[in-house]
């Protein structure tokens, strides 16, 4: 059911997002990193600041408790002191970072009902061959599965829900103490887990790094303008805290990251001047600071024009995958087409007017250029209100930078292109589904032109034709020339919206938040500048060597006594040199991790991946040949449609 659910809502959009934390350095490729001493300010000026990251829907989780804790607590369950005891207990029933559980909507008598309903329209439709679905069921079907998502018209969310957000640095995190003695911090870890920027942390601002470690967290369903206070509280306390004495900081260096740059959009706009905000830096990881296309397409249903043959024969296997996607692609047929569209058109509506269109932070990724067209679906009038001030924010946001770079802040942008939407992942592949697919050019999910402003481009896997006067990417597929901030803003070929599985990019970000480097000339020649980190690069994908293979093999080592060989160390230092070289290239790197993946199966770490069974083959075999079969004689349609057309 959630899969089915994820299909028709195709809105997992700017998903997780994680930054690792590794990027080593050796003397060939790159400068060493001077490790600062405890306290002492590793900020290019001298000056120490506090790091904030503004999460994006990838980090930011929310939590559900049994009502019996709003009954012992009531309002003061929102309060951190309160909160982050519980959750640090584990005392909660489940988290979530974009949608919430589906576990209590499925035993709630109204939304069984309503789904039952939906599911009885649909059927009978289908044998009447016409559309009989009522829309304020499916309506109502949206609200019941998303109940704890959704938020009231003074942005409230449901009382058993919280967001957490702690004001104090990551250091200060609350902890549970184990029966075996260890301590443990489901906030600390949930931090690291979805933004693991420990090493490089460390490695840049000393033992104590984490007093440096700030986070502010939001839900994704929210009202902008209680982000925007909440954040200036937290801004305010963080600093007039005594571990922002201690470090000696007056200012914040904000790191927004994918949906997290509408909040800091939102926050310069209200506060526009450095005495307001306190902002000494602004650091972009693949922001979207003018929302994405896709999120248009889906609100006003533009899709693709072969969407039927997607739809048929492409978006639910992939979603699915091998060999049951083919069995779902079969099954869909006994629907009319007519019937099936109403239907996808009915439960997108319902997700763009209930969900969406009812919640300003979401309503904040429709790009400038097509709220027009959208803001009917707002059925709120404070909903409105609010998505028209974040339109007005978005539309003067280069003059609010402009006035702050003279009080001396500055902005960095790290972006990800060369992909169309729903390019590379499975899960998202229903975004190839919508009409900007094949127009844009993406990191998979935010189009360059949001992560990077002001850039022109062709689609992706194209060229510009008419060359003259531009400054184009090598792969001539973007142009420079017209980025509003060139001289500090990097690109990151096929690099997917995870742009945290790229180390490069990541260390970048830690240079940009210390000051090290500004702009692209501080750091396009290693002898010159002491840092190298090229303004066009490629892709890396570190995930698995990172989280995964590191650790498991520490933890091998530490519980078995194995001796690493010296070939096996070969295969790490290898592996470790290429880490360290800041040029990405997927056809390069890619064979060093896999050397280590296949390490770790010598070892017997971890099994060798089996070989699909005679059987499983056959029956792929099988089912994708009928699929195939069915596609070539009916086409994108229902099996009774070629009778009634």
């Amino acid at each position: 059911m959630k899969k089915f659910i994820s299909i028709l809502l195709a809105v997992a959009l700017l998903v997780p997002m994680v930054l690792v934390p590794s990027f080593a350095n050796s003397a060939d490729n790159t400068a060493p990193v001077t490790q600062a001493d405890s306290l002492e300010s590793a900020f290019a000026e001298g000056t120490n600041s506090l790091v904030v990251f503004v999460t994006g829907i990838g980090q930011s989780y929310s939590y559900l408790f049994d009502q019996s804790y709003v009954d012992q607590y009531g309002e003061s369950l929102q309060d951190f002191e309160v909160y982050g005891d519980l959750i640090a207990k584990g005392e909660y029933q489940s988290k979530w970072n974009l949608f919430n559980s589906f576990d209590e909507a499925f035993s709630d008598p109204n939304t069984i009902i309503n789904l039952v309903s939906v599911v009885v329209e649909l059927l009978t439709s289908a044998v009447f061959r016409t559309d009989l679905f009522v829309t304020s069921q499916v309506e109502a079907v949206i609200r019941g599965l998303f109940k704890f998502n959704l938020v009231d018209e003074n942005g409230n969310a449901n009382p058993r829900v919280v967001t957490p957000r702690y004001p104090m640095s990551v250091s200060e995190y609350p902890s549970v103490t184990l029966e075996n003695g260890s301590v443990e911090s489901e906030a600390k870890s949930r931090f690291y887990s979805s933004i693991p920027c420990k090493d490089i942390a460390k490695e840049k601002f000393g033992e104590d790094y984490e007093k440096y470690l700030y986070v502010f967290n939001y839900s994704a369903f929210s009202y902008t303008s209680n982000n925007v206070e909440a954040m200036k509280e937290f801004i305010d306390t963080i600093l007039a805290s005594d571990n922002a004495k201690e470090l000696g900081a007056t200012d914040v260096v904000l790191v927004p990251m994918s949906m997290g740059a509408s909040v800091v959009t939102a926050y310069m706009d209200a506060y526009p001047t450095v005495a307001e905000n306190h902002i000494r830096r602004v650091v972009s990881i693949v922001g979207a600071w003018d929302g994405s296309d896709v999120v248009a397409d889906l609100l006003t249903g533009t899709y693709c024009d072969n969407s039927a043959d997607l739809f048929y024969n492409g978006l639910l296997s992939d979603l699915i995958g091998e060999p049951w996607g083919y069995v779902v692609n079969l099954a869909l047929r006994i629907f009319p087409k007519p019937v099936l569209r109403a239907f996808v058109d009915k439960a997108i509506g319902a997700i763009a007017t209930e969900l969406f269109c009812s919640t300003p932070s979401l309503c904040n990724l429709i790009p400038i250029d097509k709220y027009d067209g959208i803001k009917h679906l707002i059925k709120s009038d404070a909903v409105r209100e609010e998505a028209d001030a974040f339109q007005a924010a978005k539309k003067k946001l280069d003059t609010t930078m402009e006035n702050l770079e003279k009080e001396g802040v500055t902005f960095s942008f790290i972006s990800g292109y060369g992909l169309p939407f729903g390019a590379i992942t499975a899960d998202y592949s229903a975004f190839g589904f919508m009409k900007s697919a094949a127009e844009t050019n993406s990191d998979e999910i935010i189009n360059i032109d949001s992560t990077a402003p002001g850039t022109s481009f062709v689609p992706a896997g194209t060229k510009f034709e008419d060359t003259e006067g531009r400054e184009l990417s090598p792969d001539g597929e973007i142009d420079i020339s017209t980025t509003t901030r060139k001289e500090s803003t990097w690109f990151f070929y096929q690099q997917k919206h995870e742009l945290e599985y790229n180390n490069v990019a990541i260390a970048l970000a830690i240079e940009l938040a210390t000051g090290n480097v500004k702009t692209v000339a501080d750091c396009d020649n290693l002898e010159e500048d002491g840092y190298y980190f090229p303004q066009f690069n490629g892709a890396r994908n570190t995930r698995n060597y990172i989280r995964y293979n590191l650790p498991d093999l520490e933890r091998y080592c530490a519980e078995t006594g194995y001796e690493i060989t010296p070939a096996q160390q070969k295969v790490l230092d290898d592996a470790n040199a290429m880490m360290a070289n800041p040029k990405c290239d997927p056809e390069v790197d890619d064979p060093y991790l896999a050397a280590v993946e296949d390490m770790m199966v010598e070892i017997g770490i971890y099994e060798a991946p089996t070989e699909p069974t005679t059987g499983d083959k056959v029956l792929n075999g099988v089912l994708k040949l009928l699929n195939d079969v069915v596609y070539a004689v009916v086409g994108p349609q229902g099996y009774a449609d070629p009778f009634f057309n």
